[in-house]
C-alpha cells in the first residue's frame, strides 16, 4: 500500500485480490467517505502484494487553511466535483451490484462451459475491473444514471474471453501433424490437403513419417492416390529430413507422424523432435481432442512441448458442446488453435478455427443467468 499527500486529498493505493476486498479494507482505514478513484490490474514489479492495484482518495479532516473548503477554484474544484459524483454512484450501490451479484454469475457461468475455476475466477475479477473503468469513464455524462446492463456486462465478458484465446489457420509450407494415439491425425491431414492446398490450386504432397501403426502408411498412400498427389513414407528421421530438402519448392508437404503415447515419447520422440525444433521451416501443430478432460489436454500438451508446436488443432469438435477445456488450455499455455474438426468426412468435416465460435459457446448461457438475477 502506498500514500500520497495532497493539498485536498488523502490518497491511498491498495493491492488486493479482488476490488470488493479493496473497497472493504478503504472502508475499514479511510473511513465510510473513501471513494473509489481508480482501479488497473498490478504492474508486474507489485503482482506479488495482488492482483489488482484499487485507488482511494479521501478529504481530511481539517482542511488547509490557504484553501478556503467553500471556495474552491479550478483544478481542485473539478477534482471535488469528480469525487462527489463517484461518492453519489457508490452510495446509489453500484459497487455492491457489480461485486456481489454480477460478477459470481459470470464466474458460475464459466464454470458450468467447462473452465477451470482459477482461469474462470480470473475472468470475473477482469470484467469486474473492466466494468469499474466503465463507470468511471461514464461519470463525465452529465445526469446520467451508472447501471450494470446485463447486456454491457455480456459485452465486456465476450470481450475479456476474445482477448484471452487466437486463432490462426494459415498452414506453412511443410506442415507436421503430431499428437497422442487415436487423435485423428491422418484424417485430419488429408482434409488439409484437400481444403488447403488442393482447393487453391497448390501442389501438395503427402508424407507418411508413422512406422508404428499397422496400415497407417497405406492408409495415407490410398488417400494420396485417391488425391491424385506424390506420396512418400520414411522410415527414419533423417529420410524425412531427406524427403523435405528434396521436394520442389513450390509444393505444400503435409507430415504424418505416428500417435505417441507417454510410453513411447522417450524412445522414439527424441530424434523427431530434434529435427522439428531445429528447423525454422517446418511448422508443427498438435492435434488433440475436444473431448478430452482438461488434465488430459495440459498432460499431452505438456509430453508433446518436445516438439515445439506452434499451434493447436482440435478434432471431435461433433462429439461435444463444451469448449472450456480446449479454451483453458489454449488460454493458459497461449497456444493459438489453427483447425476446428468434426467428422469424417473429407474435406467438409474441417474448418479454421473461430474466436467467435469459442466466446459464443463459453457465454451462451450469461444473458438469461443476467436478467434472471437482475
Amino acid at each position: 500500500m502506498s500514500t500520497t499527500p495532497n493539498a485536498q486529498l488523502h490518497v491511498k493505493s491498495y493491492f488486493t485480490r479482488s476490488i470488493q476486498e479493496a473497497i472493504e479494507h478503504a472502508g475499514r482505514e479511510m473511513g465510510p467517505e473513501a471513494l473509489l478513484l481508480n482501479s488497473r490490474p498490478a504492474p508486474p514489479e507489485a503482482r506479488h502484494l495482488g492482483e489488482f492495484e484499487v485507488v482511494f482518495g479521501s478529504y481530511p479532516q481539517s482542511r488547509p487553511a490557504e484553501i478556503p473548503a467553500a471556495a474552491p477554484t479550478g483544478e481542485i474544484a473539478s477534482l471535488r466535483q469528480q469525487m462527489d459524483e463517484i461518492r453519489n454512484l457508490l452510495r446509489t450501490g453500484m459497487t455492491p451490484v457489480a461485486a456481489n451479484s454480477r460478477q459470481p454469475l459470470i464466474e458460475r457461468v464459466l464454470l458450468d462451459a467447462g473452465l477451470e475455476p482459477a482461469l474462470a475466477a480470473e475472468i470475473e475479477g477482469a470484467v469486474e475491473l473492466r466494468m469499474s473503468r466503465r463507470s468511471v469513464m461514464e461519470i463525465s455524462r452529465p445526469r446520467k444514471q451508472m447501471e450494470w446492463d446485463p447486456d454491457v456486462v455480456v459485452q465486456e465478458t465476450e470481450q475479456e474471453i476474445g482477448n484471452r484465446v487466437q486463432t490462426q489457420s494459415e498452414l506453412g509450407r511443410v506442415t507436421v501433424l503430431v499428437g497422442p494415439p487415436g487423435t485423428g491425425k491422418t484424417t485430419t491431414l488429408v482434409k488439409l490437403a484437400v481444403s488447403r492446398g488442393i482447393a487453391g490450386g497448390r501442389a501438395v504432397r503427402l508424407i507418411s513419417a508413422d512406422t508404428q501403426r499397422i496400415g497407417a502408411a497405406e492408409q495415407l498412400r490410398t488417400y494420396a492416390a485417391i488425391l491424385g498427389v506424390p506420396f512418400q513414407s520414411v522410415e527414419s528421421v533423417t529420410a524425412l529430413a531427406q524427403s523435405i530438402d528434396s521436394a520442389p519448392a513450390n509444393s505444400m508437404l503435409l507430415v504424418d507422424t505416428p500417435g505417441l503415447s507417454p510410453a513411447l515419447l522417450n524412445d522414439l520422440g527424441g530424434g523427431l523432435s530434434a529435427l522439428l525444433g531445429s528447423r525454422q521451416d517446418i511448422d508443427t501443430h498438435l492435434v488433440l481432442t475436444a473431448t478430452s478432460r482438461q488434465s488430459d489436454l495440459e498432460g499431452a500438451l505438456g509430453r508433446f512441448q518436445m516438439f515445439r508446436p506452434s499451434r493447436l488443432i482440435f478434432t471431435k469438435m461433433d462429439e461435444t458442446d463444451s469448449f472450456g477445456a480446449l479454451f483453458s488450455i489454449a488460454a493458459r499455455r497461449e497456444k493459438a488453435i489453427s483447425f476446428f474438426c468434426g467428422g469424417q468426412l473429407i474435406p467438409e468435416d474441417i474448418q479454421p478455427a473461430s474466436k467467435s465460435l469459442i466466446v459464443e459457446a463459453l457465454v451462451r448461457r450469461l444473458p438469461e443467468v443476467l436478467k434472471a438475477a437482475a
